[in-house]
């Protein structure tokens, strides 16, 4: 009937839909294999529909690890950028208002492979013009996400981290 998540709420279990078997065959994804993941998605459409950009054009969309990695599901439109959380806190914005991205480069992660680290910065309308919001995420290191928010947000893309200059002697003459 009911089963207890991990932070102890309960949730009530449905039946499957009878009429589940009349609709056609479609390739599995992780977000219907998935019935938390499934939720979450459902979730970004929906609020993708509170503010009428629900037939904007998508960019990208899939699943992310929040800093102490929670699930999150992340959808990317023209528009806007909209997550849910499976803690419970769910955000949209307009892609004009990100600020910035920032990034690290791949680190291996035990459990869940090479993940990259970001910020995501954005303006709130609610605060002031000099105030950013910042949200952490673990990107999957082929995730098309990233690439969709900077596009998205009209941010260029990171610059490569220099080379480390190995010191060399000059070529000089030997001193005796």
């Amino acid at each position: 009937m009911a089963e207890v998540d991990r932070r102890g709420f309960f949730r009530i279990l449905r039946r499957a839909d009878p009429t589940a078997d009349d609709k056609p065959e479609q390739p599995p994804d992780a977000a219907a294999l998935d019935p938390r993941i499934q939720e979450l998605a459902d979730l970004t459409v929906r609020l993708l529909a509170d503010v009428d950009a629900e037939n904007e054009e998508r960019l990208a969309e899939g699943t992310v690890r929040t800093r102490p990695y929670d699930m999150a599901y992340v959808r990317v439109t023209q528009g806007q950028i909209v997550f849910a959380i499976e803690t419970g806190f769910s955000a949209i914005g307009q892609a004009a208002d990100v600020r910035g991205l920032d990034t690290e480069p791949p680190a291996e992660s035990v459990g869940y492979g090479p993940l990259v680290y970001s910020v995501l910065r954005a303006h709130h309308p609610a605060d002031l013009e000099h105030v950013t919001r910042s949200y952490g995420f673990r990107f999957r290191a082929d995730s098309p996400l990233l690439t969709a928010i900077r596009e998205a947000c009209d941010l260029p893309e990171p610059e490569p981290e220099p080379e480390p200059e190995s010191e060399q002697e000059p070529a000089g003459e030997p001193t005796s």
